[in-house]
């Protein structure tokens, strides 16, 4: 398989980041939880079925499809589908309490006001309300889950104690809203997120996580959702109801030419992008950039077999976060596609 955004994130996964997130340094709001009364989205409790389990033993990969192809049906709600999918329940209720803040911040994004800026983060990008609102709403979601041990985001790089375990728990990197700096002229943007087993969120690799997923928030909302040993990719719709249903997988990412380059000024000071770029002109490649990298992944996965993907993250001062919270997520995602195996 030749398709250069699926290569390219597929090296993204196994680069090993020096540090997916600074330093470890706990934020105090997160060890006062058992004062803070339960959270909430929509008015109404997590409604999470699953039990906690430690982590099974892991099954062979073509076990894993075998099952997952005779089970997991088009139509399935969210919970059914990952019942179906993973034997991991405490993967299942991360994924499910994930799902259910995503469910609130696209509620938000329909409904924010994007006139100005709220604050400066501390790599001194401009943050929008919304924005805050999402990272808040996915830290309250790990916490509530009890099964996130360590979570950190672009927005808060400090690693923070979600009071999960270490045995059989996760640790979460994730960019709570991506491409934030569009929504006031309503493009789309979305969430991206990764989960690696245990405690750890320094000297790993995408090829590590369990899972990977990113909500994309449009003029539909989805929730697309890559687990390491199942094949492919899933689509989950977010009903008028307020409810996930499983409308789509995708299994193969084939040839094309199409191609979205992020941070074009970056060709100045990279010969080799430019000299990228320039081919991708001279071959008559389709420009398709929509200013975030959400959904530029989401059309190689969704418009396939005819696309290639390539983004540029050159953003010196916020390149280690970037590495954790958005590449190495989204290589997930893609190179499930082109190598089941990740081999």
């Amino acid at each position: 398989m030749e398709t250069v955004a699926a290569a390219g994130y597929a090296r993204g996964a196994a680069t090993r980041s020096p540090a997916c997130c600074a330093a470890m340094s706990f934020s105090q709001s997160y060890r006062a939880k058992a004062a803070r009364p339960p959270t909430t989205f929509y008015g109404e409790s997590l409604r999470v079925n699953t039990g906690r389990s430690a982590l099974p033993a892991r099954q062979s990969r073509a076990a894993s499809r075998a099952a997952l192809s005779a089970r997991c049906e088009i139509g399935d709600s969210l919970e059914e589908f990952l019942t179906k999918a993973t034997p991991d329940k405490n993967l299942i209720r991360l994924l499910i309490c994930m799902g259910e803040a995503m469910r609130t911040i696209s509620f938000k994004v329909r409904t924010a006001s994007c006139g100005g800026t709220a604050c400066v983060n501390s790599f001194g990008d401009e943050q929008l309300a919304v924005d805050m609102l999402a990272d808040k709403l996915l830290f309250e979601a790990l916490e509530y889950s009890h099964v996130c041990k360590y979570a950190c985001s672009e927005e808060v790089p400090e690693l923070q104690d979600m009071g999960g375990p270490v045995d059989g728990g996760f640790s979460v990197a994730f960019d709570p809203l991506d491409g934030s700096s569009i929504v006031d002229t309503n493009f789309t943007v979305g969430t991206i997120f990764g989960v690696w087993p245990g405690d750890k969120l320094t000297g790993v690799t995408g090829g590590d996580q369990v899972a990977a997923a990113m909500g994309i928030y449009g003029p539909r909302t989805t929730y697309i959702i890559a687990l390491k040993d199942c094949p492919g990719t899933h689509e989950f719709l977010l009903l008028d109801e307020g409810k996930w249903q499983h409308v789509k997988d995708t299994t193969t990412i084939g040839e094309g030419k199409m191609f979205s380059p992020g941070n074009l000024r970056a060709t100045f000071d990279n010969p080799e992008y430019d000299k990228l770029i320039n081919y991708y002109v001279k071959e008559k490649y389709t420009l398709r950039y929509t200013g975030g990298m959400v959904p530029d992944v989401n059309q190689v996965l969704i418009r396939k077999p005819a696309n290639v993907t390539n983004h540029c993250l050159v953003k010196l001062n916020i390149g280690e976060i970037n590495l954790s919270c958005q590449s190495a997520s989204l290589a997930l995602n893609s190179s499930i596609l082109c190598d089941p195996d990740h081999s």
